[in-house]
């Protein structure tokens, strides 16, 4: 997933952790800084070099607050439409300019299998389009962006749109920051106050797979020296050249239940007995939080499967009778 940065002025950022924020998130960046008067001056691009970059905002906007986005594209398309912040509110017709950027996924937000004209469109785009714009035109017509920002109870609606690990930020003309379940996807504020939607980011290792990541030692099933971890890589990402086996990034290094008591068949957590499950409770509960993730886990997944497949049922059936309609129409 990609990153935020929301940075105050005259602060120098860490010139290490800068570029391996760049490395481990190098589908595009975007960035607003305020002129204090109401308006936004923004720049996108979807290539990123990182030097440019940070002497960007450490020379021509070192002394204006700004907000940063680094994407890593999870949902839609890398292109220059789908790069962050996005456009919320205009000064012109709203007498302000907003801005929104989002870390992590909005799975009820991304486009639907059916949906093959947009299916370019990331899941923040479409999320912004279809509610935080319409939400905030409605809301800038009797109330200040200074109280739109902090009123809890547009908050509320906003975080109740996000998955758990997902993070909103806004930045308006004036300078105003807001951050919507800050911490929600492991973010943070250094010692100089520069916010930062997560830590994964600084570490070099983040976008490695596992079997290049030190330390790491394969569970389960291999073939060759490449473990199997189940479904495929993101676009443009490595697969082992010898066996076609795919790779798997990941966002965290917590170990599921499975990898820790080296099961490797999902089957095998149905077949815990009422004692196994009774001591894991009483003595691990740490691993009995992880057994229940894996097996909510699972059921998502098992749940999602069965709307997939209905949903190309009714696609079918609904092409079947289109095809049945227009036949009997040209045999009469």
């Amino acid at each position: 997933m990609c990153l935020i940065m929301l940075r105050e002025p005259n602060v120098t950022l860490d010139k290490v952790k800068f570029d391996t924020a760049i490395l481990n998130n190098l589908d595009g960046w975007g960035l607003s800084v305020p002129d204090c008067d109401g308006k936004l001056y923004t720049m996108r691009s979807v290539t990123t070099n990182k030097d440019e970059l940070y002497d960007l905002i450490h020379g021509e906007f070192k002394k204006d607050k700004l907000m940063l986005h680094l994407r890593y594209t999870t949902a839609g398309d890398t292109v220059l439409r789908n790069a962050h912040p996005f456009p919320v509110l205009e000064q012109g017709e709203d007498g302000v300019d907003l801005r929104m950027c989002h870390n992590g996924t909005l799975p009820s937000w991304a486009p639907r299998a059916t949906d093959l004209e947009g299916k370019w469109e990331s899941d923040t785009r479409r999320f912004v389009r279809g509610y935080v714009r319409p939400l905030m035109k409605r809301l800038i017509k009797g109330m200040s962006i200074e109280d739109i920002l902090t009123d809890p109870f547009v908050g509320t609606l906003l975080d109740d749109q996000l998955t758990t690990a997902s993070v909103i930020t806004f930045i308006d003309g004036h300078g105003n920051f807001s951050v919507v379940n800050e911490k929600g996807n492991g973010g943070f504020r250094d010692d100089d106050g520069t916010y930062f939607s997560n830590k994964y980011s600084h570490d070099p290792e983040h976008r490695l797979p596992y079997t290049q990541k030190s330390g790491y030692k394969p569970v389960g099933k291999t073939y060759g020296t490449t473990p199997t971890m189940g479904g495929g890589p993101k676009t443009g990402t490595n697969t082992s050249q010898n066996t076609g086996v795919n790779k798997r990034f990941i966002d965290c290094t917590v170990q599921s239940f499975m990898e820790k008591y080296s099961l490797t068949d999902s089957d095998d957590l149905h077949l815990l007995s009422d004692d196994t499950l009774q001591i894991l409770v009483e003595d691990t509960p740490e691993d009995t939080l992880l057994l229940i993730k894996e097996l909510l886990s699972l059921h998502y997944k098992a749940e999602r499967a069965v709307k997939t497949l209905t949903l190309k049922g009714k696609v079918k059936d609904k092409r079947i009778k289109n095809l049945e309609a227009k036949l009997k129409k040209e045999t009469t």
